[in-house]
């Protein structure tokens, strides 16, 4: 306990790794659905993040668990008692939202008629029959694993007793996920106010056999859309009929947008894992000073978040030879460049700590909406103070605003993770500011232009991303005679986040590519410097500045000058290709064998000094050949063991797992090589590369391999 002016504080420790670790989990417990060392059981409780995604994205079927039948029978016989009373209940014996006012005695017909007034959204005939859609249009309807997510999530809901739905009608849900089938649902036409009335219409509709609702059966070339009553017979299932408050129970809820929104977070929680990882990448690149990870700086300021970045980072980077300062020791006085890093990396633990903390908030609200109730009117089945054996009350937990507030952390999330990224990116293309490597990162000793495009591809990903940015929650408008006068739109919301995250995921497949590129760059630049010093002192050993007439002292002096000005000429002159830079090294070089010559030994002949230039010549332009002629440049052998235990997983994933290489401009376009009759086997365009990145970057697996390699001690 601390006491501070009077006031009693309570120091609260909290898991340093809490993001890591979460996501970790996330991870792990879908690995391990996938694989059927689990299964998902619905009971109303216990449903997470990683079930959703299982089922949704994998196939993975969900069982409704033993001993509900009881609850949920409760439930449907306590309705019917207070039915009998001739009590009003809303949506069981009047009209619905601002038409409750009404009443009616057909009980059963209403539930119909509820859904037949919100099926009203746009599904076209191209989405109805995708293979003829050869024009490619945009589609009208969700992607199925969304329409999965969604029955999943609302069948949890509902088994929790309070909803006065009968078990055969949630195990009409259930059915449609253990037959492939998948009803189709307008993507546009939801509020998220009185739930996501629209999506749930559509499916309720499916499992009662509406010959207007159509499903997909299967999936891939197999795959069919037919009316759902066409569906239902071909499967042998019966349609399910509705009884009193049954179709109010279904549709009048947030499943759609919990369920939507669980799988942007899910995928939200890997790249901003990835995000720290990259940075680390980013930080080896630019050959980086990394003593602002140190956990000094970020005792001193302890959000846990920030706290977090900087440890991870530190992991990340864990036994690199691409940076200094990780060990708190300082770059050396003398060296040209910054003294710092700049922002995009110095501060990455401040930037993105913060909201490690929002999307560690967003996945508890999440995770508590699955297991929530949110329709409307609620039954409540126990025994009340006046004897009566239950209640019926119209309340509000169909507004989705939790949903909406978690969508709307992890938006603005992705767009500062992808703010953070797009700088880092620019920062290693651009001459100016990469720390000595070439314009573009060009590999090659001809000029070209190689990440120009990438360079203006992350611009554009991040204009797109800012302008997403906006929160949904400022255009809410009034609906349904203004009884819905304020709504949540949290699957707009969703929506806009699933954007957001396929936005972020090509702007980390960009980062991904460009990184293993500039670090192939640097580890030639490295491995040329070393073997010019060691090529400059043989050069001392074998007596030949001896010929300059210099003693062993003045030899020794002027090997270090010269090592140092060819350092430095080759960090200042990377504006063009290495040839040109072995240009500028050979004569600053020479310059500074003139000028320290003319001091020592002002009798030393020109001739003396040609010959020398020319042995210089000759150990440069060898070298160099040697180093950046080779094909490949550099072996990834060779890379990945000077790399940090995190960064180095990532680089092994790119060049041995998805077999892309270092690009070295028009020699490994497809289309000059095919133009001169050469080879066009392993040539792809720079945009395929990044694809392949793209289409693996969130596959199960691939964090998980890079985290695991990260944790074990680097020999």
């Amino acid at each position: 306990m601390l006491c501070c002016l009077g006031i009693t504080m309570t120091v609260v420790r909290h898991d340093r790794s809490a993001h890591m670790s979460a996501t970790i989990r996330l991870l792990r417990n879908l690995r391990d659905l996938i694989g059927k060392k689990k299964t998902i059981i619905l009971d109303g409780k216990t449903l997470d993040i990683a079930s959703i995604v299982a089922v949704a994205r994998h196939g993975v079927e969900p069982t409704i668990g033993t001993g509900l039948t009881k609850r949920l029978e409760v439930s449907v016989d306590t309705l019917a008692d207070i039915i009998t009373q001739k009590c009003v209940i809303y949506g069981v014996n009047t009209g619905f939202g601002g038409s409750a006012d009404a009443r009616t005695d057909d009980l059963i017909d209403l539930q119909t008629h509820l859904l037949q007034f919100i099926q009203s959204g746009i599904i076209t005939s191209a989405d109805k029959d995708p293979v003829s859609n050869s024009d490619r249009e945009s589609s009208h309807i969700m992607p199925l694993s969304w329409v999965r997510a969604a029955i999943t999530a609302r069948v949890n809901q509902n088994l929790r007793g309070h909803s006065a739905i009968r078990p055969c009608v949630l195990k009409s849900l259930i059915d449609l996920l253990h037959n492939d089938t998948t009803p189709l649902i307008p993507l546009r036409g939801t509020i998220s106010a009185s739930g996501d009335l629209m999506p749930m219409a559509y499916i309720a509709g499916a499992i009662m056999g509406n010959p207007d609702v159509f499903v997909q059966v299967g999936k891939g070339a197999e795959a069919r859309v037919m009316p759902s009553s066409e569906a239902l017979k071909m499967s042998d299932l019966s349609a399910s009929g509705l009884g009193p408050k049954e179709g109010l129970g279904l549709i009048n809820g947030t499943a759609p947008s919990v369920a939507v929104a669980s799988l942007a977070l899910y995928d939200t929680q890997q790249l901003a894992l990835l995000s720290q990882i990259l940075t680390a990448f980013a930080s080896e690149c630019l050959s980086g000073n990394v003593e602002w990870a140190l956990p000094f700086i970020h005792e001193t300021r302890p959000h846990t978040g920030q706290i977090e970045v900087a440890s991870n980072i530190r992991r990340f980077l864990k036994g690199s030879r691409f940076v200094v300062g990780l060990d708190g020791q300082e770059k050396e006085k003398s060296k040209d460049g910054l003294c710092q890093d700049r922002y995009s990396v110095r501060t990455a633990p401040q930037w993105i700590g913060p909201y490690l903390e929002d999307l560690l908030q967003a996945q508890r609200q999440l995770e508590v909406e699955l297991n929530s109730t949110s329709d409307n009117p609620l039954v409540d089945t126990s025994r009340q103070d006046d004897g009566s054996s239950g209640k019926v009350y119209s309340g509000g937990n169909f507004q989705a605003t939790v949903v909406t507030s978690a969508m709307e952390k992890a938006l603005l999330a992705i767009q500062m993770i992808g703010r953070m990224l797009w700088s880092q990116v620019t920062e290693m293309i651009n001459p100016a500011t990469n720390n000595g490597l070439e314009a573009n990162l060009n590999a090659s000793a001809e000029v070209n232009f190689t990440m120009k495009g990438i360079d203006i591809n992350m611009s554009a990903y991040m204009s797109e991303l800012a302008a997403l940015t906006h929160p949904v929650s400022a255009h809410v408008m009034s609906a349904e005679m203004h009884n819905q006068g304020i709504n949540s739109l949290a699957l707009l919301s969703a929506r806009r986040t699933m954007e957001a995250v396929d936005l972020l995921a090509h702007m980390s497949a960009c980062h991904i590519y460009v990184s293993c590129q500039a670090i192939e760059i640097r580890a030639n630049h490295v491995r040329f410097i070393s073997d010019i010093h060691a090529k400059i002192e043989a050069f001392i050993a074998s007596g030949e500045f001896g010929k300059l007439g210099l003693n062993g002292l003045q030899s020794e002096a002027l090997c270090v000058s010269l090592i140092s000005t060819i350092q430095s000429s080759w960090s200042l002159t990377n504006s063009n290709t290495w040839q040109e830079r072995l240009l500028s090294g050979i004569e600053a070089g020479m310059s500074s064998v003139n000028d320290f010559v003319a001091t020592h030994n002002p009798n030393c002949s020109v001739s003396m000094v040609m010959t020398f230039k020319k042995q210089f010549q000759s150990i440069m332009s060898s070298t160099a050949k040697a180093i950046f002629h080779a094909d490949p440049a550099i072996l990834s052998e060779e890379v990945a063991p000077r790399l940090g235990m995190g960064t180095a997983q990532l680089y092994i994933w790119v060049r041995s797992k998805l077999n892309i290489s270092m690009n070295c401009g028009l020699q490994d376009d497809p289309l000059y090589n095919a133009q001169r009759g050469l080879p066009t086997v392993d040539k792809a365009s720079i945009g395929s590369s990044v694809s392949i990145i793209y289409e693996n970057l969130l596959k199960v697996g691939m964090l998980d391999m890079i985290l695991e390699g990260s944790m074990q001690d680097k020999k």
